[in-house]
């Protein structure tokens, strides 16, 4: 088939390289001049299928739209009338049962594609400055009594008080803390590198057209609304699937095409450099229930943990910039010059769910690979090859209804 793919990020090109291995003709279109120009690049690190992160924790009680103005650090938005018809999906995603189905499926998912990552990276002899091993950290009592309580945290690790986390992990200085939850086989790594080593890969296949600088402006229906290409700035493009993996730029493509409830995640990091003298982390570290997360990508440390629903403005910008700053000050001060720092700024697509939308839609000749949220260099693998097997009516190894587009439509 000759397939087109839209979007040469972290997703995009896991999504082409496994339609390449399969034998498929494929077109990959981007706008930018390279690839891994936003989340990809600035986001992401961490991919640990475990502790795979949902957009709001489940609220405990009878969900609804007030739910979702209960505390919660790690999301904030803001109020305009556009995000209204979000908000209350992501209300009902809220409550504990429905919650808790999709964040099983969501490490379900996870757990799949990191293993397949893992596998190509042997198989292409890949490194990805890879850290194994992640430790939850706590300082606050009631956050602490709270995560033991939860059955799936005793998952997949151990609990350790204050003495043996700082055994394990040496380059901490938190003098309240009360202990972690050590999950070795929790993974980290440089998403951006591994996935410029696939569009090698990619680049050397004949089967392999690659388009940068190059905008998608419409898609193109043929007879009975059948997506047979699109019209770029450089022209129109036939093929016999188009798949759109382009997040921002697929919410404009999708407008009055397909009604799914999708909003804009804005996310911050911050970077800093490792040198000879610093005490280095020789785990992930999160803050807190996730609020904070560091990794280490070769010789600088990547700090995340907040994100904007919605439009952002200069206060609220500089404000989480200087929450990451302290926060990376507090936790491990001496694993890097974090006086000079580089600050970074990115948008993604997400559903309330906070499951993708990976698989075909109900226009005959369109898929989507899109609204990873803040899991695509997670993801970006098994999503590849769950969407090849899609595309040539194969049966995947995780069950595709759960992460279909299909999926809101069908609730209409």
């Amino acid at each position: 088939m000759q397939i087109i793919v839209v979007g040469a990020g972290v997703t995009g090109i896991s999504c082409a390289h496994s339609l390449l291995k399969r034998g498929h003709k494929v077109t990959l279109i981007e706008s930018a001049s390279s690839p891994n120009q936003g989340c990809s690049f600035g986001m992401a690190g961490f991919m640990g299928a475990l502790s795979i992160a949902m957009l709001c924790s489940p609220f405990k009680g009878k969900a609804g739209l007030a739910s979702v103005f209960a505390k919660t650090r790690r999301l904030g938005w803001d109020m305009s009338l556009s995000h209204m018809k979000f908000l209350r999906s992501l209300a009902n995603s809220r409550s504990a049962d429905k919650w808790k189905k999709d964040s099983q499926s969501l490490i379900e998912l996870a757990r799949y594609s990191v293993g397949l990552t893992e596998f190509e990276a042997r198989l292409q002899d890949i490194s990805f400055e890879q850290t194994y091993g992640l430790l939850r950290l706590y300082t606050n009592e009631t956050v602490w009594e709270e995560a033991h309580k939860e059955e799936e945290a005793r998952k997949g690790g151990e609990w350790l008080d204050a003495e043996e986390t700082k055994r394990l992990e040496n380059s901490i200085e938190v003098p309240d803390l009360l202990g972690s939850f050590y999950m070795p086989q929790e993974l980290s790594g440089n998403g951006s590198y591994f996935s410029k080593q696939i569009q090698m890969l990619n680049i050397a296949d004949p089967d392999l057209t690659m388009m940068y600088h190059t905008t998608v402006t419409k898609l193109i229906k043929g007879e009975n609304g059948k997506i047979t290409g699109v019209e770029t700035d450089k022209g129109e493009i036939s093929a016999d699937v188009v798949v759109l993996s382009n997040n921002l730029g697929a919410k404009a493509l999708l407008a009055n095409v397909l009604d799914l409830p999708i909003a804009v995640v804005t996310g911050w990091t911050i970077t800093a450099a490792i040198q000879p003298v610093n005490a280095v982390p020789t785990h992930s570290l999160q803050f807190e229930n996730k609020d904070i997360l560091i990794t280490r990508l070769g010789n600088r440390l990547r700090v995340c943990g907040r994100f904007w629903l919605g439009d952002v403005s200069k206060d609220v910008a500089d404000k989480t910039i200087e929450e990451l700053y302290q926060a990376a000050c507090k936790l491990v001060p001496q694993s890097a010059v974090w006086t000079d720092t580089t600050n970074w700024s990115g948008q993604t697509l997400i559903h309330p769910d906070s499951l993708p939308s990976c698989g075909k839609t109900s226009l005959e000749g369109l898929y989507l690979n899109i609204c990873h949220g803040l899991n695509g260099w997670a993801l970006s693998t098994g999503c590849g090859e769950l969407l090849a097997d899609v595309i040539e009516g194969k049966t995947p190894a995780v069950n595709p209804e759960l992460y279909s587009p299909e999926r809101f439509a069908k609730k209409n």
